[in-house]
């Protein structure tokens, strides 16, 4: 597959996972699993796929240097650094003025940094039945996660009737996007079975998104087409910090994808988490008899179903069950099982504070 390119977006904050993740270091960037930075492992999933000088990272300017170290084989000219983060819809849109500029109108591959697919095999056949069909038709191709719970963490893609078979993946129109449920509707969405998670990942041809940001976002078109107009030349840093603040701030899903009519879905079932959350770790990593996990040495009496995570330190536990302990130095989280979402409470309040000390 050599037409495909690939855009990992890398600009995420990673609140969640405070205090491990950090504003000058965020949670992509991290070494979570043992296997290297979630940057990084998301990088050689994408170089499996395609050349490697058909990747491009797009993330704030402040962490350009943190890519630049965990990926030293990518080129500068590869790396969009961002002045301010606008959220995932005007970063796929430089993406495709990027994309459009080297290869033409080839379909991209667009991938969050801080997500981890165990079948990565899986993985790659479902991005080649995907680029089949978005190199055939004019449609905006999203990956739907088959659930294997009633999950309330992730938003959910409601599919309708068939829109193709593609080496062996029935490709489905998308007939509505759902905000994080509740448990009770979470259920309802499983038993149903037409709905999967949204996992983040997409696949399209620039003009076809690039059609769907001027009738979705137009208010956006004027600054982005000043931006592809400067790539290339000496101007770009200066038109980039003049327009780009002015796209309008919005995801992709809000933006676009909930708008669009022409929205496809192919359902994976490859292993997939988004990492959102401490909680999440835990389907991650090795837990011992007692249902125990974590990072770091630790001693344990008496003590089930907690997760440890203190890297280079002993944890010792005695009697507790059902606990999210996280450690980065002096700084410590203690939270229950199932309230790992609420950590960016935390955090939000060291913002109104203005503790930037503790971010």
């Amino acid at each position: 597959m050599i037409g495909m390119y690939g855009v990992i977006l890398a600009g995420g904050s990673g609140k969640r996972f405070w205090p491990y993740s950090r504003a000058a270091k965020p949670k992509q960037f991290l070494d979570i699993t043992g296997e290297g930075s979630m940057l990084a492992l998301t990088y050689r999933r994408l170089a499996a796929l395609m050349r490697p000088d058909r990747i491009f990272v797009l993330t704030l300017e402040e962490l350009a240097p943190l890519v630049r170290k965990e990926i030293p084989r990518l080129s500068r000219e590869r790396i969009f650094a961002e002045p301010v983060g606008r959220n995932t819809a005007p970063s796929i849109a430089v993406a495709s003025v990027l994309v459009r500029r080297m290869g033409g109108d080839e379909p991209f591959l667009v991938c969050p940094a801080d997500h981890t697919i165990a079948d990565e095999r899986g993985f790659r056949r479902a991005v080649r039945a995907a680029e089949a069909v978005a190199a055939k038709h004019d449609v905006l191709v999203t990956f739907g996660v088959v659930p294997s719970y009633p999950s309330t963490g992730y938003g959910y893609i409601e599919a309708g009737r068939g829109f193709e078979t593609r080496n062996g993946f029935a490709v489905l129109r998308a007939k509505r996007f759902h905000e994080k449920p509740g448990a009770k509707r979470a259920a309802a969405y499983v038993k149903a079975g037409r709905f999967f998670w949204n996992s983040g990942i997409f696949l399209w041809r620039p003009s076809v998104f690039m059609d769907a940001w001027t009738r979705h976002l137009g208010a956006g078109r004027a600054p982005l087409d000043a931006i592809g107009g400067a790539l290339g030349t000496k101007t770009l840093r200066r038109v980039v910090a003049r327009e780009y603040p002015r796209m309008p701030a919005i995801s992709v899903d809000y933006g676009i994808l909930e708008k669009a009519g022409n929205v496809v879905v192919v359902p994976v079932d490859v292993g997939w988490s988004d990492v959102g959350s401490w909680d999440s770790l835990m389907d991650l990593l090795r837990v011992d008899g007692l249902g125990n996990a974590g990072a770091g040495r630790m001693e344990l009496i008496d003590s089930r179903n907690n997760l440890f995570f203190n890297p280079g330190g002993m944890t010792a536990a005695v009697g507790v069950d059902d606990l999210i302990v996280a450690v980065d130095g002096k700084t410590v989280l203690v939270c229950r099982r199932g309230e790992s979402q609420r950590v960016r409470e935390i955090t939000d309040g060291f913002e109104t504070k203005k503790r930037k000390d503790l971010l």
